[in-house]
């Protein structure tokens, strides 16, 4: 930039008081006379620089999106008491509020704000809100940068929706006026009361939660790295609800909430104008008691200030006298949420940075002063072999002795103080878990660097921390171990052994037993406990409805609306949805068919293995799980061989409500071709497996699956010929037309559903080898069956181009995996992250590539597949109740919760979601809730960690069944191979 001046050192008088200094000429230090370098938001591609002006206009330009330039610019010296000045136009078209400019160097960013002018046909200089001076910008980015090394500047809209209208000129230096200087009094003398508002209520604070007592929050020591100290602080706890029956007293008063329609959804009890909990149940004589709240919050004023803690050392040296950190970093989330939305329990991590790294093997002592948690000293032994860090994350879940991949990572992101970066010369040792023997040792090396892209749906990294690898492949005895890195200390622990994926199976099949509807549910085979539900023998209200879930629209509106006052008394059974229980539809079989689709590639394991649920004779465990679904569907078929797609209510369960005492009336899908065919290829499969041990079950569920084809192919016919397209209403009908098709020539050997697999496949093109869209998933399950099945009469091509989509599948998995920090795997590299995409494994066709060829790099494939999900992950968490040491706590389960139990084991949830680009997913969370309790704030937060454990957040806590089917097919596979 020609004009761009990199010394400005003698730009403006420094104004220190008294007269004001003799006025100057603005000094412009950036000129739009080069193009932006970058831009982003709705400014990409869009803002322009053309004629010494950048234009901040043009259709769909809004708020929402900045542009810059890399620079080298020293603004330091007597300039910083000027004010930087923007020389702008506002077009008729604006509806924007500010601008900002950014001054960064390579860590830190000023933010200076301007208040756009009304519209003008002339250039006008506009200094910063509050008159804000070089040195004392609006607001800053992680510090404020050093004005001697500017590297970059941006220009950034107020990211509003509105839209912008803006012309700039020019960024000048302007000396302050008697109007910038009344300004910054004014400001100041707000900030000063502001500050003393912010004294009054830190010692409001400490009078009120100052003393240490029972209710203080709790400190552990641990390290980040040599030199930075790690004290983690767990303030405060939710105290569970019950389930009871409700006995009046005398001044109970009940408040009702009524929808529009009239209808009670909500009944609250108050006692003592207090609100106690939900009455519920048909005649609400139940009661829901409200979780309560308790403990003291941190006093983190205190907590964020070096001089709070004192480190000492009898035999380290550098110690011997106390040493005070050199800098505190702090993030804060919360690990609980009393409901009804009531308080957070919270888990604050201080980063301690030291003068000296302490010394292994050496004590210390940690002193917090007059931080208001227990215990206020801390004895530290610095024994790397022995202590947690939660910078080391390895899969809980372990790995079998042949695994060809056993890895585990190392990455610490300080929240306040961003990413901790590490040497590049560190060791890891793999030491068993109780006597801290070491078995093996190797170099920690990087896997990606924060500034590093990663290749994935959107080509960035979202890390925001250097993630490095520890690798042990080659190490395969058994026993229970963890991974320690030298000066830092050791991650959960971990098994090696021959059943640790059969083990995590199990749990994930047990999750589904948990999930059954239409029976009660208990000891022996389950601790979690639930009578009876939605069972229309017991007085549920389903009935039927004309409403096809092809006929579009807002189906539960539709479904009442179409209600046609007929009881359904076979409508029974299936699995919840999710951690609510009203919709079961047709697409949980998804789930069941990875089981069976796993039992039949490995007959005599899953023949034999045991899933401790009730016993049906002559069917294995993993079969009559199956059976439990798919007769819920098989109840819904009707005479013509219809099936309905599924049951439903209109709307959500009442508030406080649980499955057995739930009052809303549910309806009942017309049948529809769709819902037809996935049933056929459900129930097909189900008589393939049957017919070796149970052939009077075969032909029940052969005949059955036959029926729904026969009629769904009927049906389709008639709404083509009255003009609707099928497989434009919904984007799997294509897909899961060809996997009944082909499992029914399998099952059958009748060449008619051959034809109308080859007719209706879409995987045959050379094309579909790239990909295909994540609607058409089920052709990569018809293609498998059709490349496993080596029917006599099959066609040899299509077998060997069936193969050749799987396999090049499972190759874009692969290369997805060595693109990213944490070997993520999925075939479609423009899948979105969110819904299980961290939580559960991509791996399907990876195990289907490495059953068809035996390849060991796909069986590696799989196995990294399931490491993020199984603990190797930033927030070393486990996403599966019941799996590994550190699993999540929380999921969106309502039985459960209302009723003071623990969460059953196999409950998988959503887990992180990319909120950086879908921000409005979990707005109302983010907004009202979670931005006032975590540090940083949410849009801070690396995606890879922003996984917060808390029961009301539905985009993260809850999960959907038929998404269980990813570590169904992973777990299982990894368990049953040879």
């Amino acid at each position: 930039m020609k004009k761009l001046l990199a010394l400005l050192i003698t730009a403006c008088a420094a104004w220190g008081g008294g007269e004001a200094p003799t006025q100057k000429a603005p000094t412009q230090i950036i000129a739009f006379d080069t193009p932006f370098l970058f831009s982003y938001g709705t400014w990409q591609n869009k803002a322009k620089v053309q004629n010494g002006r950048a234009l901040l206009t043009g259709d769909g330009v809004t708020g929402k999106g900045g542009a810059g330039l890399n620079v080298n610019l020293n603004l330091s010296g007597r300039t910083k008491d000027c004010s930087p000045a923007l020389k702008l136009k506002t077009g008729p078209a604006n509806k924007v509020s500010a601008l900002r400019l950014m001054l960064r160097d390579k860590e830190h960013g000023a933010i200076y704000e301007f208040p756009l002018p009304t519209p003008s046909q002339d250039f006008v200089l506009v200094t910063p809100r509050d008159g804000a001076p070089l040195s004392a910008p609006n607001s800053t980015d992680k510090g404020m940068p050093d004005l001697s090394a500017i590297v970059q500047w941006q220009i950034q809209g107020d990211w509003g929706a509105g839209v912008l209208d803006v012309a700039l000129q020019s960024v000048e230096l302007v000396e302050p006026d008697e109007a910038t200087r009344a300004a910054r009094a004014a400001a100041a003398q707000r900030a000063e009361k502001a500050r003393q508002a912010v004294l009054a209520e830190q010692a409001a604070l400490r009078a009120q939660y100052g003393k240490r007592n029972p209710l203080s929050p709790t400190v552990q020591a641990s390290l980040a790295a040599a030199d930075v100290l790690t004290l983690t602080f767990d303030a405060g706890r939710v105290l569970p609800g019950s389930l009871t029956k409700y006995e009046p007293l005398g001044g109970d008063a009940k408040e009702e909430k009524k929808s529009q329609a009239g209808v009670i959804e909500e009944v609250i009890l108050k006692r003592g104008g207090q609100a106690v909990g939900w009455l519920i149940g048909p005649n609400r004589d139940n009661l829901v008691a409200f979780e309560k709240f308790e403990g003291d919050p941190l006093l983190a004023f205190l907590a964020d200030l070096p001089a709070t803690y004192t480190i000492t050392s009898q035999d380290d040296p550098a110690f011997n006298d106390g040493a005070h950190p050199i800098a505190v970093y702090r993030k804060s989330k919360p690990l609980d949420w009393a409901q009804p939305r009531g308080a957070f329990a919270m888990r604050h991590t201080l980063y301690l940075k030291l003068a000296h790294p302490l010394v292994a093997g050496k004590s210390y002592a940690i002193d917090i002063g007059e931080l208001n948690a227990n215990p206020p000293s801390t004895h530290f032994l610095n024994d790397p072999s022995k202590i947690s860090s939660d910078a080391i994350h390895v899969n809980q879940i372990g790995y079998r002795p042949d695994d060809p991949v056993k890895r585990a990572f190392l990455s610490t992101w300080m929240g306040t103080g961003g990413g901790l970066n590490y040497p590049a010369n560190l060791r890891f040792h793999l030491v068993d878990a109780n006597s801290g023997a070491a078995a093996y040792s190797g170099s920690v090396e990087i896997a990606k660097l924060a500034d590093e892209k990663e290749l994935m749906w959107r080509d960035e990294n979202m890390n925001k921390a250097d993630v490095w690898r520890m690798d042990f492949s080659s190490f395969g005895t058994p026993g229970r171990y963890r991974i320690c890195v030298e000066g830092i200390g050791c991650s959960h622990p971990f098994d090696i052994g021959l059943d640790v994926w059969q083990r995590a199976f199990l749990v994930q099949m047990k999750g589904l037993y948990n999930e059954r509807s239409g029976m009660a549910l208990g000891p022996p085979y389950t601790e979690f406990v639930k009578p009876r539900d939605f069972h229309p023998g017991d007085g549920a209200k389903v009935f039927q409805s004309t409403y096809s879930i092809l006929d579009g629209g807002n189906e539960q509106e539709l479904l009442e609306k179409h209600s046609t006052g007929k009881p359904v008394p076979e409508a029974w059974g299936g699995y919840h949805d999710a951690g609510d229980w009203n919709p079961r539809r047709v697409t949980h079989l998804r789930v069941t068919m990875a089981q069976m689709e796993i039992a039949g590639m490995f007959p005599k394991y899953f023949g034999e293995l045991k899933l401790n649920i009730p016993h049906t004779e002559g069917v294995s465990d993993i079969l009559a799980e199956a059976l439990f679904e798919i007769d819920c569907f098989r109840r819904l078929q009707l005479p013509d061989g219809g099936v309905r797609y599924g049951i439903e209510t209109n709307g959500d369960p009442y508030e406080g409500e649980v499955s057995w005492l739930q009052s809303m009336t549910a309806y009942v899908y017309a049948a529809d071709p769709w819902g037809s065919s996935v049933y056929a290829a459900a129930a097909a499969r189900a008589a393939l497996l049957l017919r070796a041990t149970r052939p009077d079950l075969a032909k029940v569920y052969s005949e059955s699956a036959v029926r729904a084809m026969e009629w769904a192919e009927a049906e389709r016919t008639r709404m083509d010929r009255s003009g609707k397209d099928v497989d434009k209403l919904r984007s799997e009908i294509r897909g899961d037309r060809a996997l009944a098709a082909i499992v029914l020539y399998q099952l059958t050997g009748d060449e008619k559903w051959h034809d109308l697999f080859k007719m209706c496949r879409s995987f045959a093109t050379e094309e579909a080898k790239k990909g295909l869209a994540p609607g058409d998933r089920s052709q990569y399950d018809a293609a498998f069956v059709y490349a496993s099945m080596h029917a006599p009469r099959s066609d040899a091509d299509l077998e060997r181009h069936a193969l050749a989509i799987i396999t090049a599948a499972a190759d874009r998995a692969l290369a997805y995996a060595s693109n990213n920090a944490w070997n993520l795997t999925t075939p479609d590299k423009g899948l979105p992250m969110f819904q299980t995409f961290y939580s559960e494994p991509d791996a399907r066709e990876l195990a289907r590539a490495h059953f068809l060829t035996g390849d060991p790099k796909y069986l590696a494939g799989v196995v990294q597949a399931t490491q993020f999900q199984s603990g190797a992950n930033p927030g070393n968490i486990t996403y599966t109740t019941g799996v590994g040491s550190n699993p999540v706590q929380h999921p969106l389960h309502l039985d459960s919760r209302r009723t003071g139990q623990k969460t059953p084991d196999g409950i998988t949830v959503y887990g992180n979601f990319d909120f950086v680009h879908w921000p409005d997913w979990s707005k109302w969370v983010h907004d009202y809730y979670l931005n006032a309790a975590l540090v940083p704030a949410v849009a801070e937060w690396p995606v890879p960690e922003a996984y917060f454990d808390i029961f009301m957040y539905p985009s993260t806590n809850e999960f959907t069944v038929d998404a269980w089917e990813k570590n169904i097919f992973a777990w299982g596979y990894l368990a049953a191979r040879k």
